[in-house]
């Protein structure tokens, strides 16, 4: 008789979201993995002592819905792409099961640390006009200008070391629309694995059995990759060629 083999996560404790706060990380080192999705389990399994996973309403994964914003002339997209460091990304985060929306502005540095500030989306802030300040305070620009560029939504899944000082996130699901909605696509075959810790861990767990199963690091942005895919025809890709034949061959 045929028996169904349990899901890895089960075996995993749950941990609320007060838990992962204490290990915000919005300062941090970020390591990426771009994993075929049928290997997930295979990732997962046999590290139930070493993590734990978020959990709310015993709910563990979670739907993200981000815009992304960018001049007409996709200027932050060109700074991702040509290699400029002190970059930086600006974003609505929505996260449907909760309802909570964030504007966000996401830097990385001349040192390889992705910095994460953020402003909850509420009535009072929009309507103490705090929106406009925090952003030309992180960005250091005029806003003015700034259109919503991508739709990207998946289903994410986050784990957290017992020690807190490293965290996991696995998406799952990704897909991209242009914000008017008329073209998009799907990466249903895809899995990224995005490691964050606030410096090098000595010992991961998560990243030594991401090595045994011949995954190695990338740099992957969903808004570079969304908008490489949807936009190839009008913008430049060439940085982004490699990954780009990787995905295809994972989703072939």
């Amino acid at each position: 008789m045929n028996m169904a083999v349990a899901s890895p996560l089960e075996g995993f404790r749950g941990h609320c979201l007060a838990e992962q706060m204490q290990a915000r990380l919005m300062n941090r080192v970020d390591t990426k993995f771009l994993v075929p999705a049928y290997l997930l389990d295979a990732c997962l399994r046999g590290l139930e002592h070493h993590y734990s996973i978020l959990e709310i309403d015993g709910r563990r994964r979670f739907t993200y819905d981000t815009l992304y914003f960018d001049t007409p002339e996709r200027q932050l997209y060109l700074d991702h792409h040509n290699g400029k460091l002190n970059r930086f990304k600006l974003r609505i985060r929505h996260y449907r099961e909760t309802g909570d929306s964030f504007l966000e502005v996401k830097k990385k540095n001349n040192r390889e640390r992705t910095i994460k500030n953020r402003l909850p989306l509420t009535s009072q802030t929009v309507a103490s006009s705090r929106v406009v300040p925090f952003l030309e305070e992180q960005l250091g620009r005029p806003v003015a200008g700034m259109l919503p560029a991508l739709f990207v939504g998946y289903r994410r899944m986050t784990f957290m070391s017992a020690r807190g000082t490293e965290r996991i996130t696995v998406d799952t699901g990704l897909g991209f629309h242009s914000a008017d909605r008329r073209s998009g696509l799907c990466l249903p075959d895809v899995a990224v694995f995005e490691v964050k810790y606030d410096r090098k861990v000595p010992y991961s767990p998560f990243l030594e059995r991401l090595g045994q199963l011949g995954c190695r690091p990338v740099q992957f942005s969903k808004y570079c990759i969304g908008t490489s895919l949807l936009f190839g025809h009008e913008c430049k890709t060439n940085r982004f060629k490699p990954l780009l034949r990787r995905l295809h061959g994972i989703c072939s």
